[in-house]
């Protein structure tokens, strides 16, 4: 616990799935993630005050009586809240994200004027907000949009009209949620010295490194679904370009990152140059935190990294001998989806209906695809990193600080990384002990069996085919 003297910290947090916003904090802290904490801090909830709103809702959806009770007592901000691709909403996408990171945005910087004793508000964005830059510096860049355009259209026009035009509006970026996020850094922009910010541009975050448990995660993203498919023996290709970085991110050491940022801004922020921006850009720190710059891994090596060690998130669930793919080559991705995915998948589901059963397979494949062209947006960037204030910020930490807040990426092996995040994702995602028991590895010889019967038949029946029809 690096920080157990802060008075009280403060959680914003809308009501999901029928629970109240304490419910789910009681239920986060239910985690194995924060025992170490429980253990060297007991008294740590009566220092974690909950607050009810959302940011989809105007001002945050906060209640004037809360605000009127911590307006007094809040120092620094931390902005987290975002709109993913993942997520569900009854809107339509645009009008999800606008909302919630870019509307919420103005409307949290606008409520920190209430915030007398403010002196740090840190927002975390994303280095794909200027992927038509191939040399990305920390510093703003212009918006080919105004945000403040973009919030009104969105509460004005109906989401038929907001669907049709959303392709046009983000072209130029791999999402909705990277635009949105553009349009964040434009509206902190506009808030001017007044506003004492920071911005962390972090690359996707995945599990933990080192602490308080490595290899934890609990979020299914895109990349995470690729890994937990490969272990259940049914994502069997992944599309990697070897010339562009993954430009991954352990969460513990981001953390890390916004926790001395903003310490950097409340009192110990000292005039350095960095002399790759224009002097009138100073004003607000940016910090272009990817692993580029510290450790490259490229897609191709990420889905190798994923995919060798496959069998330490294999469980008792697995359908089918996790077996992978890797290539750089789009048509040739598809090309084996095609028969490595969907033909298997619709054979399945068509015998699974035989039994009277739901069929899923042909539905789980289609998320799988999406989420692959969504990735394959990303591989598509070719940019160039510059972290001078990142440097410059890692060079001001004392010894101790440097190993109690560590962010330097280039300690990392990321095979030791991928290891361990994989077997955190059996853990902590599918719920599976560590060690498999022995009828699993019963199941899983018996899947191998099944798998290169089946591979052999195949292709006895091509061979067949071509000596019958072509001799």
């Amino acid at each position: 616990m690096s920080c157990r003297d802060l008075n009280t910290i403060y959680l914003v947090v809308r009501p999901l799935n029928g629970q109240n916003p304490n419910e789910r904090v009681k239920e986060m802290f239910t985690s194995p993630f924060f025992d170490r904490m429980k253990m060297e801090n007991p008294t740590y909830r009566s220092q974690v005050v909950v607050v009810k709103g959302d940011c989809f809702q105007p001002n945050i959806g906060l209640d004037e009586a809360d605000l009127s009770r911590i307006e007094s007592k809040i120092n620094a901000v931390i902005h987290l809240a975002a709109a993913t691709t993942s997520d569900n909403h009854p809107y339509c996408m645009l009008h999800m994200a606008i909302c919630t990171n870019v509307r919420a945005t103005r409307d949290l910087i606008i409520l920190t004027k209430r915030f007398k004793n403010l002196k740090a508000f840190v927002y975390l964005s994303s280095v794909f907000t200027n992927p038509s830059v191939l040399d990305v510096y920390e510093q703003f860049y212009n918006s080919p949009i105004a945000a403040s355009t973009i919030i009104q259209m969105v509460e004005t026009l109906p989401d038929y009209i907001l669907n049709r035009v959303t392709s046009g509006l983000v072209s130029e970026w791999p999402d909705v949620i990277t635009f949105t996020k553009a349009l964040s850094e434009q509206i902190i922009q506009s808030a001017g010295p007044e506003l004492p910010a920071c911005i962390i541009r972090s690359g996707f975050v995945l599990g933990t490194a080192n602490e308080p448990i490595a290899g934890w995660t609990n979020d299914l993203n895109n990349l995470t679904g690729c890994a937990l498919g490969s272990g259940l023996g049914l994502v069997r290709v992944f599309h990697g370009s070897s010339s562009v970085n993954a430009e991954i991110v352990p969460v513990d050491m981001l953390v890390n990152l916004l926790v001395v940022g903003c310490w950097e801004l409340i009192g110990n922020r000292t005039e350095f140059v960095n002399e790759e921006v224009p002097k009138d850009t100073v004003n607000t720190l940016i910090y272009n935190y990817a692993s580029s710059n510290y450790k490259p891994c490229s897609w191709n090596q990420l889905g190798e990294k994923f995919f060798k060690n496959e069998k330490n998130v294999s469980s008792s669930n697995f359908l089918w001998m996790p077996f992978y793919y890797v290539t750089d080559s789009i048509f040739i991705y598809w090309i084996m989806t095609f028969y490595l995915h969907t033909v298997p998948a619709k054979v399945v589901d068509l015998f699974i209906w035989f039994m009277g059963k739901e069929s899923r397979l042909n539905e789980f494949y289609k998320r799988v695809h999406t989420a692959a062209k969504n990735l394959s947006s990303y591989q598509q960037i070719h940019v160039r990193y510059h972290n001078h204030n990142v440097k410059n910020l890692m060079n001001k930490l004392s010894p101790r600080d440097k190993i109690l807040f560590d962010f330097d990426m280039s300690t990392l092996s990321w095979d030791d990384y991928f290891d361990k995040y994989l077997k955190g994702l059996r853990v902590y995602l599918m719920g599976n002990p560590l060690h498999m028991p022995e009828t699993n590895n019963n199941t899983l010889n018996r899947l191998i069996t099944i798998h290169y019967n089946f591979i052999i038949s195949i292709c006895v029946v091509i061979v067949l085919y071509t000596i019958y029809f072509y001799w």
